[in-house]
């Protein structure tokens, strides 16, 4: 089966499991070209001995939506560069304004207590939306240690913002 027949075979079904766990099409849109765009670029090391062509395709649908609302969760509530489009602040009250500014500032705090490498890890990973075998080959390091340093260094933000 070439690629256009699986496209044509499972578009329907694999736009139909994004937008039901996204609830809103423009997004749903977007991760289902991202998914197909994957797809395509990796078509050739699909392997029928590891799965069939639909778990394959839910497998990489399923990580878009997950990547997508990791980076929806971190950028709601610290942007890359700590500048603030203003139609954030005329959107909200100003207690909520003021709630999350020291929302901003309490995770910038804890991104203090990170040091450089981990912070530049976190950055790359959540910000630029990279998996952990990019970041690896982008700063030389194995991609098991990208991870490990990743879980850590979330660990590390998660006890931090436990006590605060």
């Amino acid at each position: 089966m070439n690629f256009e027949q699986v496209y044509k075979e499972f578009f329907k079904i694999i736009y139909s499991y994004i937008i039901a766990r996204v609830r809103e099409d423009s997004t749903a849109k977007d991760i289902a070209g991202s998914t197909w765009q994957k797809a395509l670029n990796k078509f050739d090391t699909f392997n029928e001995s590891k799965g069939n062509i639909r778990q394959w395709l839910f497998t990489i649908a399923r990580n878009e939506i997950n990547m997508y609302y990791r980076l929806y969760y971190v950028k709601k509530v610290l942007s890359l560069t700590g500048f603030e489009d203003s139609k954030v602040y005329e959107e909200k009250t100003v207690e909520e304004n003021l709630v999350y500014e020291h929302e901003k500032q309490t995770l910038l705090s804890a991104l203090d207590t990170l040091n450089k490498k981990e912070r530049d890890i976190i950055a790359l990973k959540f910000y630029s939306g990279l998996n952990n075998r990019q970041i690896a080959e982008l700063i030389n390091i194995s991609e098991s240690n990208a991870g490990t340093i990743i879980n850590r260094s979330m660990d590390k933000l998660r006890v931090f913002l436990e006590v605060k």
